[in-house]
């Protein structure tokens, strides 16, 4: 069934919808950064050779490889002795890589440990890898949507082998404190390795890597304005994988295939620029936060929204409800205004089903499913949050 309303001749000439779109789902997918973009040809025609192939081409695509993986490890804050990368097709087979492969080759039973609310790659990965959904065992989560280590923790978490969280959620931004989760596991989960998914948090906010003795953590070019088919996994040295599958035996066994040099060199750039921008970034966007919490408060006549991401979350990802609403309709009345948001994650956008993540938080389901997530990126500006403001109404008075 299709949900989009019929456009009107108002519609037509609403003078918004004339305007340029505007784009506020960054956490879905943020454009490729200009300058990252003005680099391609160049770097095609530099590096258009195998980099595993025994050429003196290769040999510059392998160096170049090298240096990527350095820089990027110095981004980190990760010495090179400590860590190794390791290339991947982007953000899901990251996580996957991280999760089943560190479960894979373990002697059965095995337990694995989840953040309830993660990404559904972080919940399904793992769940395969110990082979049985119920050996897959969750946290308790607070009504913000953070690990309550007060509460009692399921029998068994004490014989996990992996402990899979996100570091900010993707559709509430809630932050976990990776530091207390690794405090916490020294008697909750003293033989779990902690596999972070850090798709939302990388270029925007300080990950933890050695205060939280991270093992495992997966990255996405897609988030930070690189190139969207290029993901990093990278490994604590000591920490034993499986490949998830086989070919030449590039990247030590571990991912084989051919490592798209082009795209690495890309998203190490992006990176770069993320986070050498971070810090100002951070208070820009958290100023357009406030910005759209205060004109979300304007709406209390009409309707009375509620926000489930707390005030110490990220401030990149806003999710409010408009009870009442499905959240679906309200996205595509939103869109014909000319602003486009998202309804949760991109990833299950399409399956009808509520929220895992604000179930796990205990949302009710009719709240879930009248639920818009706003995110910002760095083309966001407060012009864009009065036009969201603007067709939030018109929308809400169509609705």
């Amino acid at each position: 069934m299709d949900l989009r309303p019929a456009r009107t001749m108002a519609d037509a000439h609403n003078p918004l919808n004339r305007l340029s779109p505007v784009y506020l789902d960054h956490a879905a997918a943020t454009p490729l950064l200009p300058q990252v973009a003005a680099m391609h040809a160049r770097l095609c025609q530099q590096f258009f050779a195998n980099p595993h192939a025994a050429t003196s081409l290769s040999e510059d695509a392998r160096r170049a490889i090298d240096v990527a993986g350095r820089r990027f490890l110095e981004l980190l804050g990760i010495a090179e002795d400590e860590a190794q990368v390791i290339w991947t097709s982007g953000g899901t087979e990251s996580v996957n890589l991280g999760c089943l492969g560190a479960l894979r080759g373990r002697r059965p039973p095995v337990l694995g440990l989840v953040d309830p609310a993660a990404h559904a790659s972080v919940l399904e990965a793992s769940r395969e890898g110990v082979g049985a959904p119920e050996r897959c065992l969750a946290l308790p989560l607070d009504s913000r949507g953070r690990f309550d280590l007060e509460k009692p923790v399921p029998a068994g978490s004490a014989d996990a082998a992996l402990l899979a969280v996100c570091h900010v959620n993707n559709e509430t931004g809630a932050v976990h404190d990776l530091v207390r989760l690794r405090q916490w596991m020294v008697g909750g989960a003293p033989k779990a390795a902690l596999m972070v998914d850090a798709i939302q948090s990388f270029g925007k906010m300080d990950i933890p890597w050695r205060a939280a003795r991270i093992d495992l953590l997966a990255v996405s070019g897609r988030k930070i304005g690189g190139p969207p088919s290029v993901g990093a996994l990278v490994r604590r040295r000591g920490v034993q994988l499986q490949p998830l599958f086989f070919g030449g035996g590039q990247q030590d066994g571990l991912r084989p295939g051919t490592v798209d040099v082009v795209g690495v060199l890309e998203f190490v750039e992006a990176a770069a620029l993320a986070c050498g921008e971070r810090a100002s970034e951070w208070t820009r966007v958290t100023g357009l936060n406030r910005r759209l919490r205060e004109g979300l408060a304007t709406l209390g006549r009409t309707c009375q929204p509620q926000c489930h991401s707390p005030e110490d979350a990220s401030p990149y990802i806003l999710s409010v409800a408009f009870p009442g609403c499905e959240g679906e309709v309200l996205a595509r009345l939103v869109e014909l205004e000319n602003v486009i948001v998202g309804t949760g994650s991109a990833c299950s956008a399409r399956s009808g089903k509520s929220s895992h993540v604000l179930a796990a938080m205990g949302v009710p389901a009719p709240v879930s499913r009248s639920t818009l997530r706003v995110s910002f990126g760095p083309s966001t500006t407060e012009h864009d949050i009065d036009r969201l403001m603007c067709a939030l109404r018109t929308a809400l008075a169509k609705y």
